[in-house]
């Protein structure tokens, strides 16, 4: 009797060991609905799919010179300017998500001042197969920009499984200059 009663527990103790490796194993809802990360680094093209995305560069400044635009544009923290190049890969598109995540997990939005979205990359209508330069602007600490990295995406909202860029910026020491300045998102 005592050999039946050790086959049960050692079967019990299986099954309990498979169920608890399925739940971990199940992707939650959370893992169902996020975006699908396209991971890239600065100076190669990201293709997302429906677009492709380099980062030529990155800027810190506490003054933003918009052009066109008086003002100049200041802030307590500090203005990081992305100068990128996009191409729309199918047809014509927006990017309505940029940020900054810094490597302590925090996220920083594209900058909201007045003028900027005629001139940066965010309010740009991107043309299939026609290269775009121009910038993405976010307003940050700079000491938050070691580890960082840029998220670039399509849709705002109901983006689940949508491709997400994530190119690390490589920004170890960010020299802070006094004025950034930045000219309008064009076509090649």
């Amino acid at each position: 009797m005592t050999g039946r009663k050790l086959l049960n527990g050692v079967l019990t103790v299986a099954v309990l060991v498979a169920i608890i490796g399925l739940y971990r194993l199940t992707p939650t809802q959370k893992d169902i609905q996020d975006p699908t990360p396209v991971n890239g680094i600065v100076g190669r093209a990201v293709d997302a799919g429906r677009f492709k995305l380099t980062v030529d560069a990155v800027r810190v400044g506490k003054t933003l010179k918009i052009p066109n635009s008086a003002p100049d544009r200041k802030t307590p923290t500090s203005f990081v300017v992305v100068d990128a190049t996009v191409t729309a890969t199918q047809e014509p598109i927006h990017l309505n998500r940029v940020q900054i995540r810094s490597s302590d997990g925090i996220t920083y939005l594209g900058a909201n001042r007045s003028g900027l979205d005629r001139v940066d990359l965010t309010g740009f209508q991107f043309a299939p197969g026609i290269p775009a330069h121009g910038a993405f602007v976010v307003e940050m600490p700079a000491d938050k920009l070691p580890g960082a990295t840029l998220q670039v995406m399509e849709k705002s909202i109901m983006n689940d499984l949508e491709p997400e860029v994530n190119i690390p910026l490589d920004v170890k020491n960010p020299t802070v200059g006094a004025v950034v300045t930045f000219t309008k998102a064009s076509d090649s």
